[in-house]
């Protein structure tokens, strides 16, 4: 009788300390969460739009992670040494500064991600084919250069007449071959110009291309898969007269930035 005299006590009491504990825990839960909120209302404007940029911005960690294999870690690396990723784009005249070509597109859309942390150049041939680049030379300035990454758009539609694709991979192996001489550590990529509707001559050299890239251990960024198919007249409404018109270097730029992003 006593024994159950005292259970009922005990568990009475244990209820009432139960109830006791949780009304402080409630109420003390309460308090932080109304001094939180006075602390998020005493911020500035200037002070949330920074918060909410910060909480908005990718981790180091989380950029390039679409990139080939070692570019995230060599932007780590240069971003925790303060230096800046270097990377040139090399090309024909689809590669260049001008103004709505997707070189252009593409570096406004790196310096707006990444700010000083990556640097982006380009380097045009404009209309030389792979021939003119070896008889005149006109790639000495580019081995010279100390960047990290080159994205190398070998001149293939300038090569479309005239030069087979045996000479458009000799002058190609023969440039990256420089550059590395000069800069053994620089990684190299490889793309292919832009397509066209019913390729005949200029698919097998842009197959050859690959094939090489492949052969080589060389990255090949393949934006063809992102182009209707060039056996779609809708291939045609990215490209005019053999070239990508403003939709088509749009098409390219945001293929190239989300590998890069």
């Amino acid at each position: 009788m006593k024994k159950r005299r005292f259970l009922t006590v005990f568990i009475m009491v244990a209820c009432v300390l139960s109830v006791i504990g949780g009304h402080f825990y409630y109420n003390n839960k309460l308090e932080k969460t109304a001094y939180a909120a006075k602390l998020e209302l005493a911020k500035t404007p200037k002070e949330k739009a920074r918060t909410e940029k910060i909480s908005s911005q990718k981790k180091p960690e989380e950029h390039f992670e679409n990139a080939p294999a070692g570019i995230a870690e060599l932007f780590q690396k240069k971003k925790d040494a303060g230096e800046s990723l270097n990377l040139t784009l090399v090309g024909s005249s689809l590669t260049s500064n001008e103004d709505g070509k997707w070189a252009k597109l593409f570096t406004s859309k790196m310096n707006e991600t990444y700010g000083k942390d990556v640097t982006v150049e380009t380097v045009s041939f404009g209309e030389s084919t792979s021939l003119d680049l070896t008889n005149k030379g006109n790639y000495s300035d580019l081995v010279q250069k100390r960047a990290d990454i080159f994205l190398i758009e070998p001149v293939l539609l300038n090569d479309n007449e005239g030069v087979t694709i045996e000479d458009t991979l000799f002058v190609l192996e023969k440039m990256i071959n420089d550059i590395k001489y000069t800069n053994p550590e620089a990684i190299i990529l490889i793309q292919p110009s832009n397509p066209i509707y019913q390729p005949q001559k200029y698919a097998t050299q842009v197959s050859g291309l690959e094939d090489y890239a492949k052969e080589k251990g060389i990255p090949y960024l393949d934006h063809w898969e992102a182009w209707p198919s060039v056996d779609s007249e809708d291939i045609n409404k990215y490209v005019a007269e053999l070239v990508p018109n403003e939709d088509g270097h749009k098409l390219w730029a945001e293929y190239i930035y989300n590998i890069f992003k």
